[in-house]
């Protein structure tokens, strides 16, 4: 059974002096194919760099993070349209709306998510997208792009069931995170995983973010990482009573489908 890792941050300063020994932890773990996005344009090249050292495991995304929607300048736009056409590039993204933090101007963002989803149309890529508490924006923005879309995914599922059915609705696929493993914050999303098609589902770590709470035992730095992605896999199995076997085969066919590699 081997895996896919639908969100590796790795450009995080984390991994800055062991990201080769977590790819190949990775690897060695069955966590065989990693995608990382970019949320800035000066990450980019970084990113690349390390795509190209193992081209068949490892995939990008291009685009601006929602907490960085001001750095997106016509220039910007033209170099991430450049980027896009590297090989390892698989998608638009991280884009988005995060009004949870609201590092930026609400109009701001909508502006920046407006502009990245025509270049995930005009360069044929999905849309790798971030959402938090902004429903009301994100979803007529997304919906008035949709019709001329790729197929694309919401990354780090944490809404509820109406935003759900609202994002199943327009053919998206799902992100799942370690989130489903918190028995607090989490068990809204995990009730609501009997919901999710399985040939919609991709899980991901979010690495180094959102460490599984029920992991045992834990790293001391409290660091995700793609390696427990198998964790992840076995708590989501467990609640909609598919065997690991089956839901990795699926999960990591759904990768390979939206992502086309």
């Amino acid at each position: 059974m081997l895996l896919a890792d639908s969100c590796f941050n790795f450009t995080h300063d984390s991994f800055k002096n062991d990201l080769n020994s977590v790819i190949n932890d990775s690897i060695c773990s069955d966590v065989k194919y990693l995608f990382c996005p970019a949320s800035r344009e000066i990450e980019i090249e970084d990113i690349l760099k390390t795509c190209e050292k193992l081209p068949e495991n490892i995939f990008a995304g291009v685009g601006i993070h929602p907490h960085y929607s001001s750095e997106l300048k016509p220039s910007t736009y033209e170099n991430l349209k450049r980027y896009a056409n590297h090989n390892s590039v698989k998608a638009i993204g991280e884009i988005g709306l995060d009004y949870f933090r609201n590092f930026q101007s609400q109009g701001v963002q909508k502006k920046c998510f407006e502009n990245l989803l025509e270049l995930a149309i005009e360069t044929k890529l999905p849309a790798f997208l971030h959402h938090r508490d902004a429903f009301s924006d994100f979803f007529p923005i997304l919906s008035n792009a949709i019709n001329d879309l790729p197929p694309s995914i919401v990354h780090c599922f944490t809404g509820t069931k109406k935003e759900l059915k609202s994002f199943l609705d327009l053919g998206l696929y799902i992100g799942i995170t370690g989130w489903v493993c918190d028995p607090k914050r989490g068990s809204e999303v995990k009730s609501l995983l009997k919901y999710i098609p399985i040939d919609r589902m991709l899980i991901e770590t979010d690495a180094p973010y959102l460490l599984p709470k029920d992991l045992k035992p834990k790293p001391k730095n409290n660091r995700n990482l793609p390696k427990y992605l198998n964790h992840i896999l076995s708590v989501i199995a467990k609640e909609i009573d598919i065997s690991e076997d089956e839901l990795g085969t699926l999960t990591t066919n759904n990768f390979k489908d939206l992502f086309k590699v």
